[in-house]
This record gives structure tokens, sequence and C-alpha cells, in this order.
């Protein structure tokens, strides 16, 4: 008695389809990293730094990077403002505008530059429908002045690279990593400083030999004073900028959401949906 042939699986379309697409699903996740991918990755490498709420604190120590190129605009830790964001395309750094420049002048920025440390308090992935972003938040290692105020502080600024869209989700974290670190690298402490190499003692000068000098010029009479220009004034309706531009940063910043409260010298300003509403 011969035996019955083997039945072959009969798949329908909806069947062949599925697998198809679930070995496809397989292999792109074989052969690509993907932005998260690339995010953790660079995670691993660049450790975050943790801080307290004030940033005056280091609650948990991460990787310690050096700028390689100067142009990234920061503002102290204590304004309730948006910390400034430079733009890296190309391996180049994007200039603000002059209207933003003058602004954060005013503001008392610092523009950090090449060797300056920094830690990295946050990396995330901003990507959106124009291209892969991936932006950096920094906050500088020593304590700086800050203008119109004794006490120094620590400075912060964000940093976003742009790259085409789905670079992320292709490119190798090498090739992430060697677009960032053009910018800023981890430091590699080859300062004398951190190193802990001795100095060497500067070369003695030869002394001068004593010449003749004849008496200097009397000085002459003080030109006179320029005359005072007019006070800065405020109007009902302007803005807080338009405000920190005519008066200067405040002694004190009040923030209850939409009403904010700037404290100068001797007066108060009052903002309601960033528009002065009364002074006093």
């Amino acid at each position: 008695m011969t035996g019955s042939p083997a039945r072959k699986p009969n798949l329908s379309p909806t069947q062949i389809t599925i697998s198809v697409s679930c070995l496809c699903m397989m292999l792109c996740s074989l052969n690509a990293w993907g932005s998260s991918g690339v995010v953790a990755a660079i995670e691993k490498k660049y450790v975050v730094t943790e801080v307290s709420v004030d940033h005056d604190q280091i609650t948990k120590d991460g990787t310690t990077m050096s700028l390689k190129c100067a142009g990234i605009y920061s503002l102290p830790t204590n304004q309730m403002l948006t910390t400034p964001d430079t733009a890296v395309a190309d391996g180049k750094l994007k200039s603000p505008s002059m209207m933003a420049k003058y602004t954060l002048e005013t503001l008392g920025a610092h523009v950090l530059q090449t060797g300056e440390k920094v830690y990295i308090t946050k990396i995330e992935d901003k990507t959106d429908s124009k291209g892969d972003v991936l932006k950096f938040s920094l906050l500088t290692a020593n304590s700086l002045d800050v203008r119109g105020q004794s006490a120094q502080k620590k400075f912060s600024a964000t940093v976003s690279f742009h790259f085409k869209k789905g670079y992320l989700d292709e490119a190798p974290p090498e090739d992430v990593e060697q677009a960032i670190e053009a910018v800023i690298a981890p430091d590699s402490g080859s300062d004398q400083a951190q190193s802990g190499g001795a100095a060497a003692p500067p070369a003695q000068q030869p002394v001068p030999s004593r010449q003749a000098v004849a008496a200097p010029p009397p000085p002459s009479p003080a030109a006179p004073a320029a005359p005072a220009g007019p006070p800065p004034t405020i109007a009902i309706g302007e803005s807080s900028t338009e405000v920190l531009q005519a008066m200067g940063m405040p002694q004190q910043m009040i923030d209850l959401g939409k009403k904010k409260t700037y404290v100068y010298k001797n007066m108060k300003v009052i903002f309601v949906d960033d528009k002065v509403s009364d002074v006093q």
C-alpha cells in the first residue's frame, strides 16, 4: 500500500503579505541603528551630568566636554528666559541675527570660547518634518561674572545639530559623534592645571640699565563732562525685551505665570502676558 504524497501548504495572499512585511521589519531592525539607537550610543559615550534645580550643585558627575570652536551664546542660570540655542549644520555654527545678538548682549550673555569646559545636562532627539536634530543642553563647568551682580553664576546654553531627514536612522554612531566633536568633545585633560604637571618657572628678564628720564609734561585740563542723556522711559504695552533693553537687568524677577514683576532700585514693572500693565 503506497503512502499518499505530502500536501503543500496553501498560503493565502494575505498570509504571504504579512510574512514578507515581518521579514522586512526584522531586516531593517538588524541593518539600521535607528535614531533611538544613535541617541542611546551618544548618551553612553557622553554621560549626562545631573544638577540641582538652581544649577549650583552637581548631583551626579558626567563627562566634561571642551569647546572646539567659539560662538555659542549662553545666559546666567538665574535668568527666567529661554536658553539661547545655537544651530550647527554641516559642521558650522549658525550666527544669530543682529537683533538677537543685541538682545542677548543686553541680557548679559556670555559667548563661549574655544577651550572652555562645559557639562551636558540633557540630550534630546528633536527630529521633525524638516530634518533630524540632536539637541544638547550645556552648563559651564566654571561660574562666571554676571553683569550688574556681585555673585558669580554658571551659564547655560543649547546646541542643536541639524542633519538631513532620515540621517539618524541610517548613520552609524561614529559618524554622528564625529559631527558633534567638531564643536564639543570630551575634555582630554591635557591642560597643565588638570594634569598636575608643574609649570616651568618664568625666565628671568635682564634688568634694564638706568637712563635719564625727562619729567612728564603737566597734565592737560580735564574736558568738561558730557551732559547726561534723557532717563529711560517705560510705556504701557511694551514687551519685557523692550524693558530690558531700556532699563537693563532688574535686581529681582518674580514669575507668576502670566504675571511677571521686574524689581528695579526705584520701581517695579508689572507684566501681564509679557506686556507692561503697570509701573509702581
